[in-house]
């Protein structure tokens, strides 16, 4: 229970941690996916949704088979705003490391709230590195929701959250093709 009044007209902002979520839906299985747009109708209802955002990062230079910027196309054809910050680091161990992608939805997120161009954000990630950008856009006034597939969701992050939800505990998870190359819908 919250102390917050659900109010159907609220305006909403949507904050997708892509890779986050990507690699949470892996844990799930690899015949499991993740529909996003879905997923955003249902966190959203029937408030008013005035953004939504996919935060990710891609190389400079693809690689050959690489799907990421048919992936971000994609996600810009069904209305979401695809931010992809270029910097990404190559381990030695052949690990890929994003740079700035978290830095830049807490950025967003708390510039869109200080404009008071939303009531409330919708943080799709249950990475503790946001706690505090969403404890800052909570003091300017404002209501965040945070959801995430359970098995990866800080203790932290569902603190901080004025509502939480658990993905993989919604009715929007499909069953995909051994064939099909993402664990997101897109």
């Amino acid at each position: 229970m919250t102390l917050f009044t659900e109010n159907s007209y609220s305006r909403v902002m949507v904050f997708i941690d892509y890779r986050n979520i990507y690699e949470s839906v892996k844990f799930l299985g690899d015949d499991v996916r993740l529909d996003l747009y879905r997923l955003t109708q249902i966190l959203v209802g029937s408030r008013d949704l005035v953004g939504a955002y996919v935060f990710d990062a891609r190389k400079r230079i693809p690689d050959k088979g690489d799907t990421t910027l048919a992936t971000h196309d994609r996600l810009r054809d069904q209305g979401f705003r695809v931010i992809a910050r270029e910097s990404i680091v190559f381990r030695t161990e052949g690990q890929i490391e994003q740079k700035e992608v978290d830095v830049s939805l807490a950025c967003e997120m708390l510039e869109h709230a200080l404009l008071n161009h939303y009531d409330v954000a919708i943080v799709v990630s249950g990475d503790r590195d946001f706690v505090p950008a969403i404890q800052r856009v909570q003091a300017a006034g404002k209501r965040v929701e945070v959801a995430a597939i359970e098995s990866v969701y800080n203790d932290e992050c569902k603190r901080a959250a004025d509502v939480y939800y658990l993905i993989d505990k919604m009715p929007i998870m499909s069953m995909s093709s051994p064939n099909d190359d993402m664990g997101v819908d897109y």
